[in-house]
């Protein structure tokens, strides 16, 4: 589980909001006469606009480099990725099988596709595990595989793990290990492609 700064979330809400209250009030009032009804309508006001720029933080900003570490605990992984899987599915050989990989990834979720030669996952459940403390930056998620129709004698639909492991925000590299409920295993090294 990421350790969000819950901390540093609540003052910096709490003080956008003041921030915003006290410009309108500075532009909408007269200091030798305030007007009550004006500085109560200030209120909703205020939290309108705080509505407006937190739904466009959640949705675009905080992605932002500005917002790393100190409010933003993720890195953005979206994209698109390229690798290898070592897999010891066939009769415990490590056999190396190209990968492509896309991950679609919000505030609040993230999705990763996996797609080989032969099959294709989706992860059906995906979280971050950043520990600072302990040095921990890792993403976990659970996943279908499924093995196109032809091959599926030799090689059935099944569910598996995978944990991937990365350094900083600005990540181009993750390695890892996967495991599956056909009890096979892995490693996985996927480097980010540089789209123009």
């Amino acid at each position: 589980m990421i350790k969000h700064n819950i901390r540093m979330f609540a003052f910096t809400i709490i003080g956008f909001a003041f921030f915003v209250y006290a410009i309108l009030f500075l532009f909408t009032q007269n200091i030798q006469s305030i007007d009550f009804h004006k500085a109560i309508s200030n209120i909703s006001t205020t939290i309108t606009i705080n509505i407006i720029v937190w739904t466009f933080f959640i949705s675009y900003a905080w992605k932002w480099k500005i917002f790393y570490s100190w409010l933003v605990q993720m890195p953005d992984l979206s994209g698109e990725w390229e690798g290898i899987i070592k897999s010891n599915w066939n009769g415990g050989q490590l056999e190396t099988i190209k990968t492509e990989v896309k991950i679609e990834q919000s505030f609040f979720h993230i999705q990763v596709r996996i797609k080989t030669t032969e099959s294709q996952s989706y992860s059906i459940g995906a979280s971050f595990d950043i520990d600072k403390e302990r040095g921990i930056n890792q993403l976990f998620y659970s996943f279908l595989n499924t093995p196109k129709s032809g091959i599926r004698e030799r090689s059935s639909i099944h569910y598996g793990s995978t944990l991937l492991a990365f350094e900083g925000y600005k990540v181009e590299k993750m390695e890892g290990e996967y495991w599956t409920s056909r009890e096979t295993t892995g490693e996985i090294t996927l480097t980010k492609k540089n789209v123009a």
